[in-house]
This record gives C-alpha cells, sequence and structure tokens, in this order.
C-alpha cells in the first residue's frame, strides 16, 4: 500500500511540473520530469528494505524528492521506517533533517509555479477552473496558501514520526510479551524439576527408611547367626561321636551366614546409591556408568556365577569369550545385566534345577548369551505370544516371548537390548524348558 501510494503521489507531482515546462518550452526541464516519471514508478520500491536498511532507505528517498520532481510522500513513509526501528539520537536527527529539507523543497517548488501547474493553487481555485483549458483562477493570496502549506508539512512530519514511535511501541510490547512467554516457560520448567526433585528426595527418603533398615537388620541377623553357629562349634558340650558330624554343619552353617551378610552388605551399597541417584539426578550418569562390578570382564563374570552356585544353584556352563578389552563398557554393562537377569530368574522361577548357560564373544560375531532351565512341575506351560510379535514355533527349540510373572525382569532387559541393536527372545519350548536367549553387536571402545 505505502509502494502505491508513493507511486501515485510521485506521478502526480511529476505531471504538474511536466505542465510547467511544456507550458515555458523548456526542453532540460521536461527532460527532467520524464526522468523523474521513470524513476517516480520504480523508486517507491526501496521502500521493501525498510525493516533491514530503514536509515538509508530515509536518505535515498529524501534524495530522490530533492533531487527529481517527485511528492515528498515517499520521504515522509521513509522517515516513518526510521522512527519505527532505530532509536539512535544521530540517527534520527539526520534522517528528520533530510526528510524535513525534502519535504520543504518539494512545496517550494510548486507553490512558485503557476496556478495551472501547482498542485497547492489547484487546491485553492475557483470551482471549474484549471480542468478543460480553463485557465486556474486562485481565490486566496499566496500568504494563506503559504500557511496552509506549513501547517500541512508540520502536520505530515509530525504524523510520520508518531506512527514510527507507534510501530516501535508494540514490536517493543510484542517482544517483551516472548521474553514473559520464554520466562514462563522457564519457570514452569525450573518449578516442574523443583517438584520432580522433591519427589525424588522423598523417595530417597522412604528408601534409606525402608529397605536401606530392612537391609541393615538383615546383615545385622547374619552376623548374629554366624557368631552363634561358630560359638556352637567351640562348644564342648559335644559329645565325640557326634563331634564331627555337627562341626561340619556348623561349619556349613556359618559359612552360609557369612554368605548372607556378605550379600546384604552388598544389597545395602546398592541401596545406598540408588538413593544416590535420586537425591543427585545430575550425577545419575556418573553412578549409572559401568565399573568393575558390572563390566563384562572375566572376574565379574567368575563372581556373579560363584555367587550363584554357592547360593546352591547347579549351574552346566560354556564360555567362550574373546576380545573383551576391545568392547564397548555400555554394551559391556547390559550383557553382564542380561547374565544377571537370567541367573535371578532361574533361582526364583525353577529352584534346584539344573540350569545351562552359554556365553560367547567375539569381536566378528557379537555377544551371544543362552540360558535353558526345566521348570516346576507346578509350572504351567503358557505357549501365548507377547504384544512384542514374536510369536510361537514350532519344534524342539519353541519359544514364545511371555511375561516373567508379572514382573519387568525380562521385558525391561529386552527393552534395553534391543534398544542397544540386539535381540533377546525368551520363552518355554514343547518340554516345558524355559529357554532365554539374547545377543549384542560387539560394539567396539570409544
Amino acid at each position: 500500500m505505502m509502494i502505491v501510494c508513493a507511486i501515485v503521489m510521485n506521478l502526480a507531482q511529476d505531471a504538474y511540473t511536466s505542465l510547467y515546462f511544456e507550458t515555458t518550452h523548456g526542453s532540460l526541464g521536461y527532460l527532467w520530469t520524464v526522468v523523474g516519471l521513470f524513476a517516480g514508478c520504480a523508486t517507491p520500491f526501496i521502500l521493501r528494505l525498510r525493516e533491514r536498511r530503514p536509515e538509508l532507505v530515509s536518505l535515498a528517498t529524501s534524495a530522490s524528492v530533492l533531487l527529481l520532481p517527485h511528492s515528498p510522500t515517499i520521504s515522509l513513509l521513509g522517515l516513518c521506517g526510521v522512527w519505527a526501528r532505530r532509536n539512535d539520537r544521530r540517527t534520527l536527527i539526520v534522517c528528520t533533517s533530510a526528510s524535513v529539507l525534502a519535504t520543504i523543497v518539494a512545496h517550494v517548488r510548486d507553490v512558485t509555479r503557476p496556478a495551472d501547474s501547482s498542485i497547492w493553487k489547484h487546491l485553492f481555485a475557483d470551482p471549474g477552473t484549471g480542468v478543460d483549458g480553463v485557465p486556474a483562477v486562485v481565490n486566496a493570496d499566496l500568504g494563506s496558501i503559504i500557511v496552509a502549506v506549513t501547517v500541512w508539512t508540520v502536520c505530515t512530519l509530525a504524523a510520520a514520526i508518531l506512527s514510527g514511535l507507534h510501530l516501535r511501541s508494540r514490536a517493543y510490547a510484542h517482544a517483551a510479551d516472548a521474553r514473559v512467554d520464554v520466562e514462563r516457560n522457564r519457570a514452569d520448567e525450573l518449578a516442574n524439576d523443583l517438584n520432580t526433585q522433591r519427589f525424588a528426595d522423598a523417595v530417597a527418603a522412604e528408601a534409606h527408611d525402608t529397605l536401606a533398615h530392612s537391609l541393615s537388620l538383615i546383615a545385622v541377623n547374619a552376623s548374629a547367626l554366624q557368631a552363634e553357629a561358630l560359638k556352637l562349634r567351640q562348644d564342648p558340650r559335644h559329645a565325640a561321636t557326634s563331634e564331627r558330624q555337627s562341626g561340619s554343619d556348623l561349619d556349613r552353617l556359618a559359612e552360609r551366614a557369612g554368605d548372607i551378610r556378605r550379600q546384604a552388605a552388598g544389597a545395602l551399597d546398592e541401596a545406598h546409591s540408588i538413593i544416590d541417584m535420586l537425591r543427585h539426578p545430575e550425577q545419575a550418569g556418573t553412578l549409572m556408568s559401568p565399573n568393575d562390578d558390572t563390566a563384562l570382564t572375566r572376574d565379574a563374570l567368575y563372581a556373579v556365577i560363584d555367587d550363584a552356585r554357592d547360593a546352591g544353584m547347579t549351574l552346566d556352563t560354556w564360555i567362550d569369550i574373546r576380545d573383551l578389552g576391545a568392547m564397548d563398557p555400555e554394551i559391556g554393562k547390559i550383557a553382564f545385566r542380561g547374565i544377571q537377569e537370567g541367573l535371578t530368574n532361574a533361582r526364583r522361577h525353577a529352584p534346584g534345577m539344573r540350569v545351562a548357560l552359554e556365553i560367547t564373544t567375539a569381536m566378528g560375531s557379537g555377544i551371544d548369551v543362552r540360558f535353558v532351565n526345566p521348570t516346576m512341575p507346578s509350572v504351567p506351560t503358557p505357549m501365548h505370544a507377547t504384544d512384542s510379535g514374536i510369536g510361537v514355533t514350532s519344534g524342539k527349540d519353541r519359544k514364545a516371548d511371555i511375561d516373567d510373572g508379572g514382573g519387568n525382569g525380562l521385558p525391561g532387559l529386552k527393552a534395553r537390548i534391543v534398544a542397544a541393536g540386539g535381540d533377546c527372545q525368551y520363552g518355554y519350548d514343547e518340554r516345558n524348558a524355559f529357554h532365554l536367549d539374547f545377543h549384542l553387536p560387539f560394539t567396539r571402545i570409544r
């Protein structure tokens, strides 16, 4: 709209100017108006740059009014853009002065021309004059016309400046609203983080008051059991005939009590680690990173297998592990947790049954772990598939993806393995033997 308005006003001013030079037979002046005609249609398009370079647009439009027979309207539009987007005092003074000068020059040029070639004098001409070849008859003196031009100039300059200030204020308001929205979102996020942290602190306190306390009692009672067993072992009242057998039983009792105390102490340390993660979530990455107890190393693997056997599990193993030093610790931790989960699952659901475990690792083939164990006679044979989409197949190794009795151990393990780019299947075959097979890619250490 501004471009169209500027073009129309330029063409009107150029038409009256060309009429003056046509009447006075000024060839150079008429050529000047021809140049102004083409420039008057092209120059207004510079207003499209008013958002990025408003000061350049203002000075260029003022220069076009000074050098060509253009209307001061285009200069006022450029000045409005400067006041809307700049607050530097020097820039505002320079651009405003240029626009004022251009406006005054344009109006002076128009007023000093004869009535037939002046826009302002046509405004004060008698009706019916100045058209159709009838000379214009001005019904006002020159002083009245100058006063009207002065008032109009002041009003248009004020309107341009006030419009620019209004646009600037509106832009500031929009920017302030945007900042308020950003701060409000940030406050909401901080409040949510605070509520989450408060919840984590509450969970940590609850875990410390319940789980840690219970594990401490287990450790204390196990220590007391171990002490009582040693005391009975050293009691002289045992008969000589039964001393060897009872001593052996008491030794096993003391050893088992020591195992309980050691495992309870380890569980207490793990509970403290979980509490620390809840209280300090920013350190959770460090606390959950692989360590000597959770990495897939020979020592950690043999330790978890020995613990399972010490707990009474009959475990047949086939272990062929290679290139462990080049394995990514994160992948090794997932594999180690999978082995732990498999042993825990077998110990919980098939106590006293013989468990077969096969572990193979190689850089070229990846990590493969297979568990097989018969189930208790009372365990039904579930032959249904879960939502994972892995169905039951017929044959010796038929498996179905099932839930582990309502728990989240095996489904959670499968989710972690799949997320790491591996595959996990578990379920019962036609002989009611439970299988847990998973494969992980051998990702090299970064």
